[in-house]
């Protein structure tokens, strides 16, 4: 009972000193007090108390604040009353008590509290764990939020000073940027695309670019290319500009498409680079070239006419030196012919109409006679020469028939030229994994390193060291195929490494209306 009184806390009214009335708890003769709610908050601090007896003699906002500061610690408030009354239930209610106690009632009232406050005391320990816990949580949660908020505010920075950096550096780069979002709307123009495009940025933005008014020649075709993006990745084109305050533009445009990142389509980039310089540069050189060639053609004419009347007789009979002398002249003569043809065509490949004057032909009048110029330097250095065809040799190519069969003929050069003696060059016509016809060349000759499979293609350029090589030529060959195939809608392709040969390929142009030779010729009505 000793445990018991020490658990229960009587608070009585504060009194003059002397009066030594108060509440008596059933069973409980000596049971702790305190007087007021400043010793009940120290009783409550300092002692374990389960319940907490209030006196009905109390004020209610004593009754109220008394019984908030004992469920803030655990302890059961009871309302001590002499008689139990409606009014008094009421009045427990209002305070928050938990029951009332009468002082006449008996002992079981007293242990039926006790073990209500027991369990929640029990239950006052658990909730308060939970609490720590969760306010232990809590303060981690805040700390990491805290570090994230300090994080992202690092990163924001550093990302608008990155954006700073790039639109300084698009600003003020020489060449024009144009970015059409996926809904074809224009968000981005620097000063240099309004100045080639005749567009303000401020009247662009946002909008469609079909709604945008500039200049006539650069516009279309951007929005065509924009329109291209679709289909293609990527198109470059040069286009001829009449500006405002210069005589005339030659602007490559460099169109391809933008990814987001997870590799959807997010819209198209425009790079517009004024070319005119090159250009024009460019221009003036197979100018000089064509005029060299042309006036190398003509005395070369003579020496090759009197070179062959004096071979054949013509001129009066030859010793047996002299007719090799001559013999040698007439195919060195033949060897800077074919160079200054390529010479000349270099001004023709370049050009606007270049590849536009096509028909349809089979692959057999493509394959007939193709390798008959290099036969005999075959022959000469003990090299197998072979052409095989593998589809039908009425199918029908539409192409320009000359500048085709001057394509193949210039692979097939160029693989006799770099192949050893007792090599082997081999043509082969069949068709690839999509059942399209396609023509190529491949050799045993000495390969190309995987570094030069570009640069193999530009004009004039020579793997070899120009001073110390082994080979002829003017490095135009590849350069002429290349621009053909292109310019008919093909791409050649090459397979090739050192000391392993090479092979060169392209699909043949094909016309989607094109009439089937091979129909034609085995037409019925035909008699």
């Amino acid at each position: 009972m000793v445990s018991e009184q020490t658990r229960f806390l009587v608070v009585d009214q504060v009194v003059a000193v002397g009066d030594a009335t108060g509440f008596t708890v059933p069973g409980l003769p000596r049971p702790a007090r305190a007087r007021g709610v400043a010793a009940a908050t120290v009783a409550l601090s300092t002692g374990d108390v389960r319940v907490m007896v209030l006196d009905e003699r109390l004020p209610d906002t004593e009754l109220r604040a008394l019984a908030s500061l004992g469920q803030r610690r655990g302890v059961v408030a009871v309302l001590g009353v002499t008689e139990t009354t409606v009014s008094s239930c009421q009045r427990a209610l209002a305070a928050g008590c938990r029951a009332v106690l009468q002082r006449h009632d008996g002992v079981d009232s007293v242990d039926a509290i006790l073990t209500l406050a027991d369990e929640c005391h029990r239950q006052f320990v658990v909730d308060r764990q939970d609490f720590t816990t969760l306010n232990s949580r809590y303060e981690t949660l805040r700390q990491r939020t805290a570090q994230q908020a300090e994080r992202f505010q690092e990163i924001q920075e550093t990302f608008f000073l990155d954006l700073s950096r790039v639109m300084t550096i698009i600003s003020n780069i020489m060449d024009g940027i144009v970015f059409v979002d996926r809904d074809g709307n224009v968000t981005l123009l620097n000063p240099a695309a309004e100045d080639l495009l005749g567009v303000k940025a401020f009247a662009a933005v946002g909008k469609p670019m079909q709604d945008m008014l500039g200049r006539g020649e650069l516009l279309p075709v951007l929005i065509a290319d924009h329109q291209k993006m679709v289909e293609l990745r990527e198109t470059v084109q040069t286009v001829e500009v009449h500006h405002s305050e210069q005589d005339l533009l030659y602007i490559k445009c460099i169109t391809s498409r933008v990814f987001d990142y997870r590799g959807q389509p997010a819209g198209s980039l425009s790079v517009l680079k004024d070319v005119t310089a090159e250009f024009k540069t460019d221009q003036l050189k197979n100018q000089y070239l064509s005029i060299v060639a042309h006036e190398l053609r003509t005395p070369l004419t003579g020496i090759k006419t009197f070179s062959t009347m004096m071979v054949k007789g013509s001129l009066g009979p030859l010793t047996d030196r002299q007719h090799r002398v001559v013999e040698s002249i007439r195919e060195q003569s033949d060897r800077l012919e074919h160079q200054i043809d390529k010479l000349i065509n270099l001004g023709h490949l370049e050009s606007d109409g270049y590849g536009q004057d096509r028909e349809a032909f089979s692959v057999g009048d493509l394959c007939a006679g193709l390798l008959s110029p290099f036969e005999q330097p075959a022959r000469d250095r003990r090299i197998t020469l072979s052409l095989e065809c593998d589809v039908d040799e009425h199918q029908a190519v539409h192409a320009d028939r000359a500048d085709l069969r001057r394509a193949c003929q210039a692979l097939i050069e160029n693989a006799v030229k770099f192949t050893p003696d007792g090599g082997l060059v081999a043509v082969h016509v069949n068709r690839d994994d999509k059942g399209r016809a396609r023509f190529s060349v491949r050799d045993s000759g000495i390969g190309i390193d995987p570094r030069y499979h570009r640069r193999i293609f530009e004009k004039f350029f020579q793997v070899e060291d120009p001073l110390t090589r082994h080979h002829g030529g003017a490095g135009l060959g590849l350069f002429v195929a290349k621009g053909i195939i292109e310019a008919h809608g093909s791409r050649i392709e090459v397979s090739s490494k050192l000391g392993s040969g090479a092979e060169f390929a392209f699909v043949l142009p094909e016309h989607a209306t094109a009439v089937s030779l091979a129909i034609a010729s085995n037409d019925p009505l035909k008699g």
